[in-house]
């Protein structure tokens, strides 16, 4: 038998679409990540919420995950995305494998994923961006600017942020990490460190009017800013590790060889009904066993008690609101 590598998994898990992504993302890794399948999985809801179902809680109980709910306070519990760095932090209380692997919830795993493991000479593996997005290209670019503020707060010279091309687009941009999978090696203590920059971006009230901004560049880019900041050995995960879907690139980005080639997909929207047909039959095309599982489960289809998806609509309003109020002061600067 193939000895289970000495990593652990961490993912974040919500009421809702975020809770049905997180169980098929855990089963298809169960099902089809080689030595890495009976690997630990911790699963964290870091804040106020819903509870998760029953269903999900079997599911967890029968696949062995260990579900955690600290519900942490912040100052910004309407960003999403700093789920990941608390959800990290609370996890490796729980943790004791020398790796700790970070996974979105819109993971497939298809294949075994063979390049997450750490070599000796290896403190982080991460996926830089399939495209340039919110990054930069340096002198010129419309985000270069934001980048310098940043690195000044964080006292980071930009130069020392090497230069890496995009997986899809073939762009040349500053260090810039996918956040959506990504190991690093527990030791480090690199989730204090990506939370402490994330907290510390969020604090500043930075921000820019450059087209395509959001807040969740503070958080993606602290994975980078960490990296360097901590100076850790680092390595860059192969496409097939992200292999990127969702329905408004599949005309322009989709390319069957590629899908051919992927260990993990980062599906984003494409399980949900509207793109599911298409989905699928890339899948049958390219990953038959994966596709012929899937077609048994069906897209992903929120079901649930109308008392909790009226409490779940009213706090995604409320956190619309703050996420607003917080955008207004950083553009007002």
């Amino acid at each position: 038998m193939t000895k289970t590598p000495d990593i652990t998994f961490v993912c974040c898990v919500e009421f809702g679409g975020l809770e049905l992504q997180t169980v098929r993302m855990v089963q298809s890794l169960r099902q089809y990540g080689g030595k890495f399948a009976a690997a630990p999985i911790i699963a964290v809801t870091p804040r106020f919420g819903p509870p998760l179902s029953k269903d999900t809680l079997q599911v967890f109980d029968e696949l062995g995950v260990t579900y955690l709910r600290p519900q942490i306070k912040t100052n910004y519990p309407w960003f999403k995305f700093l789920n990941k760095p608390l959800a990290l932090v609370a996890a490796e209380e729980h943790i004791t494998s020398e790796a700790v692997a970070w996974l979105d919830s819109d993971l497939l795993i298809v294949d075994e994923p063979d390049k997450l493991e750490l070599a000796e000479s290896e403190d982080f593996l991460g996926f830089p961006v399939e495209c340039k997005e919110m990054g930069t290209s340096g002198l010129g670019d419309p985000y270069e600017p934001l980048w310098q503020e940043f690195c000044r707060l964080l006292d980071i010279n930009i130069a020392d942020l090497p230069w890496v091309i995009t997986a899809e687009t073939n762009e040349q941009v500053r260090l810039y990490f996918n956040g959506g999978i990504f190991v690093y090696r527990r030791s480090t203590r690199f989730a204090e460190t990506y939370l402490n920059i994330c907290l510390q971006l969020l604090d500043s009230r930075l921000g820019t009017n450059a087209e395509g901004y959001n807040v969740g560049l503070k958080e993606m880019s602290s994975i980078g800013f960490a990296v360097i900041k901590m100076k850790l050995r680092w390595r860059s995960l192969p496409y097939s590790h992200d292999y990127v879907m969702l329905s408004a690139t599949h005309n322009q980005w989709y390319k069957e060889e590629l899908l051919r080639e992927a260990k993990i997909i980062h599906y984003h929207d494409s399980m949900w009904p509207a793109f599911w047909p298409t989905f699928l039959e890339c899948l049958y095309k390219t990953h038959l066993e994966v596709a012929q599982w899937l077609e048994q489960l069906g897209p992903i289809s929120v079901r649930s008690s109308i008392q909790w998806r009226i409490v779940s609509k009213l706090l995604k309003s409320i956190r619309t609101r703050s996420e607003q109020a917080y955008n207004r002061s950083c553009l007002s600067k």
